[in-house]
């Protein structure tokens, strides 16, 4: 019990890919952060809706990210203005590779999209359909997470 995180994380798998993109919301200022919960709350109305073949809600952890994600289960709950989806990715070929995690980021004018997989190439599929997907406005500008924020 005493062994630390080391112990609960010990037997993850490491993904192969992992990547992290950031999309700048272009808008003013002060509806920057009303487009982007627009932006997240229709990606995960498509994924709810099946329309991406092997793309899924997930679970992580004690809730589930379909509910809004971190719950708050004290006595007095704080109100949590948390906008972030994670969804599980799979095909016929691979079962269940990767994973991508939507947020808003809680500071910035973007919008951080994570994915992992476990198989060559995985992650660029994923961003092949995840930017087909109908929820970006005209003017998205994408940046990867190695350029200053």
């Amino acid at each position: 019990l005493d062994e630390g995180i080391g112990s609960l994380i010990k037997d993850l798998e490491e993904p192969l890919e992992s990547i992290e993109l950031r999309m700048n919301i272009i808008s003013d200022p002060r509806l920057a952060k009303e487009k982007g919960v627009q932006a997240i709350e229709t990606f995960r109305s498509y994924i709810e809706q099946g329309r991406l073949k092997g793309w899924e809600l997930d679970s992580c952890g004690d809730c589930w990210v379909s509910e809004g994600c971190l719950v708050d289960s004290n006595e007095t709950p704080a109100a949590i203005d948390a906008h972030m989806y994670r969804v599980n990715v799979s095909d016929e070929e691979h079962s269940d590779y990767g994973w991508l995690y939507l947020r808003q980021s809680i500071h910035n004018p973007n919008i951080a999209l994570n994915m992992q997989s476990v198989v060559p190439g995985g992650c660029q599929s994923m961003a092949r359909e995840y930017v087909r997907l109908p929820i970006h406005g005209k003017g998205k500008k994408q940046k990867n997470s190695s350029e200053e924020e």
